[in-house]
């Protein structure tokens, strides 16, 4: 074989070569920019959110307030005892009728507000009748000879009510207030002085009708 044909051989293979490695060059610049894809850079891409913030919780609806129903209130009884219905029985005779009044302490303090009370019962053998409503409920308290208040004098909004007293039951009112003032018919919507404290003694009676209490209830106002 001949110099020449060896040197064409050998420069054939060499540019092979050259040819394989530029496709080689080619084929790994083609991968570097499919993986980089330089041209999506200027794209808006959303940060992500961090990691810490959590989405808000919808609020529960507030559940609105039922509206209460109002309680059936039973017939007004001043002191117990049943409404009268059906047959009427026979009326209390008085004697028969006890009256006690009562405080709700034997003692008060300066600026204290007296409760007044009564307790009533029928002491006979046999079931009686009697209006015992406020129109006919009194309260008196004296310092010795001299009333100085009665409840009737600026009782307000009373009524009748005939009841029937079982024996041997005794029936207590409601407490009414006394707000340690001296009462007249004509001092109902004026302002009213104070009566004496510092130790002064007073007593309470009371009257339903024509029943009335035999004995007094003592306190002392401070």
């Amino acid at each position: 074989m001949s110099k020449a044909s060896t040197a064409k051989r050998r420069a054939a293979v060499r540019r092979r070569r050259t040819l394989l490695g530029l496709l080689a060059l080619v084929a790994v610049a083609a991968l570097v920019l499919l993986v980089w894809r330089p041209w999506e850079a200027g794209s808006d891409v959303p940060p992500p959110a961090p990691s810490g913030t959590a989405a808000p919780s919808p609020q529960p609806s507030a559940t609105p307030t039922p509206t209460p129903t109002p309680t059936p209130t039973q017939p007004f009884t001043p002191v117990g005892g049943t409404p009268e219905t059906g047959e009427p029985t026979e009326p209390c005779a008085p004697e028969q009728v006890r009256l006690t009044p009562a405080t709700d302490r034997s003692s008060y303090a300066a600026g204290e507000r007296v409760q007044l009370s009564f307790t009533i019962e029928n002491t006979g053998e046999a079931a009686c009748s009697l209006n015992a409503g406020t129109a006919v409920q009194e309260y008196e308290i004296r310092t010795g000879d001299q009333v100085v208040y009665r409840w009737s004098d600026c009782a307000a909004d009373v009524q009748d009510n005939v009841v029937q007293l079982e024996p041997g039951a005794p029936q207590s009112t409601v407490p009414v207030e006394w707000d340690r003032t001296a009462s007249s018919v004509d001092s109902c919507t004026a302002e009213r002085s104070q009566v004496a404290a510092g130790g002064a003694a007073y007593s309470l009676s009371v009257r339903v009708g024509e029943y009335a209490s035999t004995a007094a209830t003592q306190f002392i106002l401070e």
